[in-house]
């Protein structure tokens, strides 16, 4: 099983094609429930938020293993049961990959009780 920081390390391999192509952050959202789960392909910006074109990507840039990598920081069994949806972004100016999760949940509340 790879550790965060080993997925981390190989995700770090992505950076300096990803800056030469002017991209500042990556995002992989995802979701689940029902016991499947998938993840959109990478999206891609520069430092001012404006997304960049996969077009204007190195054609050598291994998008899906990125996307991957990236969708393997999200939760263990975030398409279980209820299961849950969340984003992950690998900002390439501080390094640091931000993972944005929620569960999702059923809820129960009981009536008070009646009689007829």
């Amino acid at each position: 099983m790879t550790t965060d920081q080993e997925r981390k390390a190989e995700v770090l391999k992505f950076s300096d094609a990803l800056r030469a192509a002017a991209v500042a952050k990556v995002t992989v959202s995802y979701y689940g429930n029902g016991d499947e789960g998938r993840a959109e392909p990478p999206q891609f910006e520069d430092a001012a938020g404006t997304p960049v074109e996969e077009s204007r990507l190195p054609s050598d840039l291994d998008l899906q293993t990125l996307g991957d990598l990236l969708e393997g920081f999200a939760p263990e069994g975030y398409e279980d049961g209820e299961g849950g949806f969340g984003t992950i972004t690998f900002n390439l100016e501080t390094l640091l990959i931000r993972v944005e999760h929620n569960w999702y949940e059923t809820v129960s509340h009981p009536d008070d009780p009646r009689e007829i």
